[in-house]
C-alpha cells in the first residue's frame, strides 16, 4: 500500500479506508468496461501480508476505543475484515469465527448483536452500490442474509477449493469459447454438474455469476492476468487450491483445456439464417426416446427417461424440484418416485402418449420448471411413428420417420389412422392402449409407387446413401438418422454410396459446406467432427457425380452431443450394478430414520458386497457394516436392513457423530456402485448429547443471523401444544420425550428427543392426548399439520424416539379419523387404542361400522373379501379400494375415483402427507370426506384390516379361531 501509516486507530482505519476506496473505485471501473460487465469482491483489496496485519490491529483498536460513530465512518476496512474471515469460514457458525479473529467484537458496553450484525450487511450492501460488488444470492443467501455477503466476497472459502478444481477439471470436456467468454454463461454450465458434490458446494453455487467468475478467473493460464480477479488475489487462490497433489492435478487439467478451447476455432458458419433439412425438429438432450419392447405375444411401449438436471441452467430451481416432486408421464397412471428425473431410467407406459399434454411434469411442482420441461422435453406428435427392429426384442424409434429397402420396421399409428395398402405391411399386435401397429419388411427393392403410398403416412425412402458412425461406440444410435455422442470424444462418421462419386460436401447446422475428396473406387468416406458442442447438430451430406460436380443425392444425421455428466448417474453407475435412492441424493437423516429408500439392480441371483460407512465432519470412519446382498436388492429389503442395524448400539453411538453415510455396492467382474449421503449444510441444527445422569440434552447451532429465532418444545404427552424455549441454552429431554422444533424466518429445524426408557418401563400404558374441538375445516388441517409436523421431525439415535414419535403419529391419526367419522367410528378406535399390543379380532366390527345403508354394506363386504390380496402389496390396495368406493365417491363429489382412494387411504394412515397437496385440490377433497363420513370409515377399515392380518401369521391361537 503506497503512503506512510499515520498512528491511532482512527486516523490507520481513514488512511486504508481512503486507500480502499480509490481501490475498488478504479475497479469498478475496469470491470464495468467487460462485456458482460463483471463484479468486484472485497477480498481484491491487493493489500500485502503487512497491511492486511495493520488493518487487523485498526479493527481492533477501534473496538478496544468503543467503536463509536467516528470508527463506523471508515467502514471499508472492517469490509475487508469480514471478508478475510468469510475467506477461514469452514461451515461451522460464522460469527463464532468473527469473535475469535476480532477480539472486543462481543462484549464491551457498545456490544449489541443485532445492530452489529445488520451493520455488517449494511457497509456490504453500500460496497455493492458504490463499487459494483457482486451480491448474493440463491439458498444459501436466502437462508443466511448477512453472513452470506461476506462469505461471497471471499469468493472462495479455503474448505471448498478443492472441490471447485475437481468441477473445473469434469467440466473440461464441455466448455466452449462462448463460455470462457462470458463468465455467466459458464458459471449455469457447471452449477448444473454439482449434484454429487458437498451440499455446501452445491448451496454456494446457486450463486451462478460467482461460480462463473470464479471459474473463468481460475481458468486463466498460468502467465496470464485475469480481468475478473486482481492478480494478487488470483495467485492467492491458486496457490492455495494447488497446496494437494490432486487439486493442482485437476486444475492443470482444467487450465490445459482451456487454452485448447481458446486457441482453436470452431467449424466456420455462414452468415445466412441456419437451414435444415428435416421435417421433424431436432432432438435435444433432454427428450425423452420411444422404444418398443416385445413381450407377452405384442408391443408394449416404453419410454427412455432423460437425466432433466441439465436444464438447470435455464432454471436453477430445476433439480431441487427434481428431488422433490413425483413426475407424472403421460400414458402412465401413477406417478414415479420423487428424484426418478435426476436418474436415466425407464419406464413402461400402458397408454400411448396424447399429443396435447406434456409428456412430463412434475406434481404440483413449479409452473415455470413444468413449463420448461413442457417445452425441452417432446416427443413426436405423430400420428404415426417408425421403429426399426433390433435384436432381443427390440424396437427403437427412427426420428426422421424414413425408411430404407430390405429392413425390418414397426409401423405405429393413432388409432383410426390407415397404413399403406401395401402386401409388406400386415397389422401386428400392440399392447399399449390408443394405437394400432403393422409389420414392415421392405423389399430389396421399393417402387415408386410405393413410395408415393408411403408418403401418405409420412414415410420416406431412403436408398442412395447412408451416413452413420463408427469407431467410438456411440451412446445412442437407432439404426438410422440419430446418433449421441460424449461431449469431448470425436464424431466420426462414414457415408456410403454405390454410385460413383466425385466430391463429398459437407454442412454441419447449415454452415459454411466443406468439400472431400472421394476415395477413388471405394463406397464409403470416412471424417472426423471435431469440438462440436453439447446440444443438438445436423449434419447434411451432398454426393456430387464425377465428371460434372452436381450433386446427385444427399442425406442428412441428427447428431446430440451430450454433457458426460458427473452428476448420480456417475456417482452410482457401475458396470452392471444401477443403485437408486429415492428421493435422489438423500440426506444422512433422511437415511437413518426411513424416509428415503434405496435400491440396486443388477444382474439376477448374483451376490454382491453391500458396505455402508458413517463418517465424522473430518472424513473419518466411525463405523463400517458389511453385508451380502442378492440382486436385485429392493426397497423392501433396504428397510429391513436398516430396522435390523441403524437401531444397534454402535450405530446409534456413531450417528450423532456422523456427517455422512457411504454406501456401496460391489461384485468382482460385474460392477461398482456408489452413493454419499450428507447430513447436509442447515442455517439451524440440534446436536444431542447425553449426559452422565442418563439424560438427554439438546443444543442449537444457529447459523442465521437473525436474534428471532423461536424454540418450541411439544411433550409427548402433549404433542400438538408447543411451549416456549430459550434459543441460546441447552433443552433437557423431558422423561417420556418430544419434539424439538426451532424456526427463524422460513428456516425450520425439529428433532424427536428420545424418552427415559426407565420411565417407559413403569408406565408402558402412558399415551399422547390429542384434544379436538368440532368437525370443521379448520380443526382437521390443524390434525393434518400437527402430524407433519411430528413425521418431518429428524429422530435422534436413541432407538426408543422411533417409537415415542410413531406413538403420536398414531394418536394423531386416530384423532382424525375419529373426528370425521362419527361417534361410534370414535367408541371403536378408543377401545382400539386402550389394547396394550396389537388389536386382533376386529375386523368383523369394523365391517359392521362403516355404514348401514345398503351401498356401504356392499362396499364394506368388498373390502372384507380382500383383505388378505392387499396385504403386501399397496399398489393392490390402492387399486382395490378405489373398486371398492366407485359406487360411492362420485356421489360424495369426487372426480376420479382413483384420486379419491389415494387421497382417503393417506388420510386413514398417514394424513400429514397431505399437507404437500395443493390447499384448494386438498380442501376440496376434505369437505367431500366430512360431509360423507363413510368414505374415512371404508378407508380406515381397509388401512387397519390389512395391518391386523399382516400381524396374524405371528398369533398362531388367533389365525386358528377363524
Amino acid at each position: 500500500m503506497a503512503g506512510t501509516t499515520p498512528g491511532g486507530s482512527i486516523a490507520v482505519l481513514k488512511h486504508l479506508h481512503e486507500y480502499l476506496d480509490h481501490h475498488f473505485r478504479t475497479l469498478h471501473e475496469h470491470r464495468q468496461a467487460l462485456q458482460p460487465a463483471a463484479p468486484v469482491f472485497a477480498l481484491e483489496h491487493d493489500l500485502n501480508g503487512d497491511d492486511l496485519e495493520l488493518l487487523s490491529s485498526a479493527v481492533g483498536g477501534a473496538l478496544a476505543e468503543g467503536f463509536d460513530i467516528r470508527h463506523r465512518a471508515q467502514w471499508l476496512p472492517f469490509v475487508v475484515h469480514a471478508a478475510e474471515i468469510g475467506y477461514l469460514y469452514t461451515g461451522d457458525e460464522y460469527w463464532p469465527l468473527f469473535a475469535q479473529k476480532t477480539p472486543g467484537w462481543d462484549c464491551g458496553p457498545q456490544w449489541k448483536i443485532n445492530s452489529n450484525r445488520a451493520l455488517v450487511k449494511r457497509w456490504f450492501k453500500q460496497f455493492a452500490a458504490k463499487y459494483g460488488g457482486i451480491e448474493p444470492e440463491g439458498a444459501f443467501a436466502a437462508n443466511f442474509n448477512i453472513i452470506a455477503w461476506p462469505i461471497t466476497h471471499a469468493i472462495m472459502p479455503v474448505d471448498l477449493q478443492r472441490q471447485m478444481a475437481q468441477l473445473l477439471s469434469e467440466a473440461r470436456a464441455v466448455m466452449t469459447s462462448e463460455m470462457l467468454d462470458d463468465p455467466n454463461l459458464l458459471g449455469a454450465c457447471l452449477a448444473t454438474r454439482t449434484g454429487r458434490y458437498s451440499d455446501r458446494f452445491q448451496k454456494l453455487c446457486y450463486n451462478q455469476s460467482l461460480l462463473g467468475h470464479i471459474a473463468a478467473a481460475l481458468l486463466s493460464g498460468d502467465d496470464e492476468g485475469s480481468p475478473y480477479l486482481v492478480q494478487s488475489t488470483l495467485v492467492r487462490l491458486v496457490a492455495d487450491l494447488t497446496k494437494e497433489n490432486e487439486s493442482r492435478t485437476w486444475l492443470a487439467q482444467a487450465r490445459r483445456s482451456a487454452h485448447s478451447v481458446r486457441s482453436r476455432g470452431f467449424l466456420p458458419k455462414s452468415t445466412t439464417q441456419r437451414t435444415t433439412q428435416r421435417d421433424q425438429p431436432l432432438p435435444t438432450v433432454t427428450n425423452p426416446k420411444l422404444l418398443l419392447r416385445q413381450e407377452n405375444g405384442g408391443w408394449h411401449l416404453h419410454l427412455e427417461l432423460p437425466d432433466l438436471s441439465a436444464l438447470q441452467t435455464e432454471n436453477n430451481q430445476v433439480v431441487e424440484e427434481l428431488r422433490k416432486r413425483r413426475p407424472k408421464i403421460e400414458g402412465r397412471r401413477q406417478p414415479l418416485p420423487r428424484g426418478a428425473l435426476l436418474y436415466p431410467g425407464r419406464t413402461a407406459l400402458p397408454a400411448w402418449p396424447r399429443p396435447e399434454i406434456p409428456i412430463i411434469q412434475l406434481e404440483q411442482g413449479l409452473t415455470e420448471v413444468n413449463e420448461l420441461i413442457a417445452r425441452r422435453c417432446t416427443i413426436a406428435q405423430g400420428p404415426w411413428w417408425v421403429f426399426r427392429k433390433q435384436p432381443g426384442g427390440l424396437a427403437t424409434e427412427v426420428k426422421g420417420r424414413f425408411i430404407r429397402p430390405g429392413r425390418e420396421y414397426i409401423l405405429v399409428g393413432r388409432a383410426g389412422s390407415k397404413p399403406s395398402a401395401l402386401p409388406w405391411v400386415t397389422e401386428t399386435s400392440v399392447l399399449t392402449d390408443g394405437v394400432h401397429a403393422f409389420d414392415v419388411t421392405t423389399p430389396p427393392v421399393i417402387s415408386e409407387a410405393e413410395i408415393i403410398q408411403l408418403a401418405t403416412a409420412g414415410l420416406s425412402v431412403v436408398s442412395d446413401v447412408s451416413i452413420q458412425p463408427v469407431g467410438l461406440t456411440p451412446a445412442y444410435w437407432d439404426g438410422e438418422g440419430s446418433v449421441e455422442c460424449l461431449a469431448g470424444e470425436p464424431v466420426m462418421l462414414e457415408v456410403r454410396s454405390a454410385q460413383a462419386t466425385e466430391k463429398c460436401s459437407v454442412r454441419v447446422n447449415g454452415g459454411i459446406p466443406f468439400l472431400l475428396e472421394w476415395p477413388t473406387g471405394s463406397q464409403q468416406l470416412t471424417f472426423i467432427l471435431e469440438d462440436l458442442a453439447v446440444g443438438a447438430h445436423e449434419v447434411h451430406v451432398a454426393l456430387l457425380t464425377a465428371g460434372t460436380g452436381t450433386p446427385f443425392t444427399s442425406g442428412s444425421l441428427s447428431v446430440t452431443i451430450r454433457d458426460p455428466h458427473p452428476n448420480l448417474e456417475a456417482a452410482t453407475a457401475g458396470t452392471g450394478i444401477r443403485l437408486f435412492a429415492t428421493p435422489a441424493r438423500p440426506k444422512l437423516t433422511e437415511i437413518w430414520d426411513g424416509r428415503a429408500s434405496i435400491s440396486v439392480n443388477g444382474p439376477t441371483a448374483v451376490k454382491a458386497q453391500l458396505t455402508i460407512v458413517l463418517r465424522d465432519d473430518n472424513g473419518r470412519e466411525l463405523v463400517r457394516h458389511q453385508n451380502g446382498i442378492s440382486l436385485p436388492f429392493s426397497d423392501d429389503a433396504w428397510k429391513r436392513l436398516v430396522v435390523q442395524e441403524f437401531r444397534s448400539g454402535k450405530w446409534s453411538r456413531a450417528y450423532n457423530k456422523a456427517e455422512s453415510c457411504e454406501v456401496s455396492v460391489s461384485r468382482s467382474g460385474v460392477g461398482f456402485a456408489f452413493l454419499t449421503c450428507e447430513r447436509g449444510f442447515h442455517p439451524l441444527r440440534w446436536v444431542l448429547t447425553k449426559q452422565r445422569n442418563g439424560e438427554y440434552e439438546a443444543y442449537l447451532i444457529d447459523r442465521t443471523d437473525g436474534a428471532n429465532t423461536e424454540v418450541l418444545l411439544f411433550p409427548v404427552e402433549n404433542p400438538l401444544s408447543g411451549e416456549q424455549r430459550d434459543a441460546g441454552r441447552p433443552v433437557v429431554a423431558p422423561a417420556n420425550g418430544g419434539m424439538l422444533r426451532a424456526t427463524s424466518g422460513n428456516v425450520t429445524a425439529a428433532i424427536i428427543l428420545p424418552p427415559d426408557p426407565n420411565r417407559l418401563r413403569q408406565n408402558p400404558s402412558n399415551r399422547p392426548i390429542v384434544h379436538y374441538a368440532d368437525n370443521s375445516l379448520p380443526e382437521v388441517q390443524r390434525l393434518i399439520f400437527g402430524h407433519r409436523l411430528w413425521s418431518d421431525a429428524d429422530l435422534s439415535a436413541d432407538p426408543f424416539s422411533h417409537r415415542q414419535q410413531q406413538l403420536v403419529l398414531d394418536t394423531i391419526t386416530t384423532a382424525l379419523v375419529s373426528l370425521i367419522a362419527g361417534t361410534r367410528w370414535a367408541n371403536l378406535e378408543q377401545k382400539r387404542a386402550r389394547l396394550p399390543h396389537a388389536p386382533t379380532g376386529m375386523l368383523d366390527e369394523m365391517e359392521k361400522l362403516v355404514g348401514a345403508a345398503t351401498t356401504q354394506r356392499a362396499v364394506a363386504r368388498h373390502i372384507a373379501s380382500r383383505l388378505w390380496q392387499w396385504v403386501d402389496s399397496p399398489l393392490a390396495l390402492r387399486e382395490g379400494f378405489k373398486d371398492a368406493i366407485d359406487a360411492i365417491s362420485v356421489n360424495s363429489g369426487f372426480d376420479d375415483s382413483r384420486t379419491a382412494a389415494e387421497f382417503l387411504l393417506l388420510l386413514a394412515s398417514r394424513p400429514g402427507s397431505l399437507a404437500a397437496w395443493d390447499e384448494a385440490e386438498r380442501d376440496m377433497m376434505l369437505r367431500c370426506v366430512m360431509s360423507s363420513p363413510v368414505l374415512i370409515r371404508a378407508a380406515r377399515f381397509a388401512v387397519l384390516g390389512t395391518e391386523e392380518i399382516r400381524e396374524e401369521p405371528e398369533q398362531p391361537s388367533i389365525r386358528g379361531d377363524q
